[in-house]
């Protein structure tokens, strides 16, 4: 049985992963034409969760909303089995999904079909960061003056 120290931590990962990523996708969109057409029409709730605690990602209406608690009925649901070493593993390595699934860290239940599209918005939002982030490098400004030059 774990600890009320392991329970709070297992909780605040869960809590920190689900915020920080509905945090980055409420930026994308507010910036990002693509990132905004692929949620618009996008109708679903993703139901993450540990053993004691739950907390959800809603699409719809064109909104991306987050709450504490669990979903009667989530379109997908990702189970945090060991939730510090998931977090470990995604810090390493976040496109290493299918290692998280092989080493027990994370259990998923849904249509895939929810799976896929939740991968494709990480990517767009990925790609939005990194091509805003490679922008303002200092050798692209560079860049920039000596072509506008």
């Amino acid at each position: 049985m774990k600890s009320i120290a392991d329970r709070a931590l297992d909780e605040a990962i869960l809590h920190g992963m689900v915020i920080g990523t509905w945090a980055a996708f409420r930026l994308v969109k507010l910036r990002s034409r693509r990132f905004r057409n692929a949620v618009d029409s996008f109708e679903a709730t993703y139901q993450f969760r540990t053993a004691s605690a739950g907390r959800t990602l809603i699409f719809s209406g064109g909104r991306i909303t987050t709450r504490r608690g669990f979903s009667p009925s989530p379109d997908y649901e990702i189970v945090l089995l060991d939730p510090r070493g998931a977090f470990r593993q995604l810090f390493k390595n976040p496109d290493d999904m299918i290692r998280l699934l092989m080493e027990n860290k994370i259990d998923q239940r849904g249509n895939n079909y929810y799976l896929f599209k939740y991968g494709y918005l990480l990517g767009l939002c990925e790609r939005f960061l990194r091509e805003s982030i490679e922008k303002y490098t200092p050798s692209s400004i560079m860049r920039r003056i000596r072509d506008e030059g």
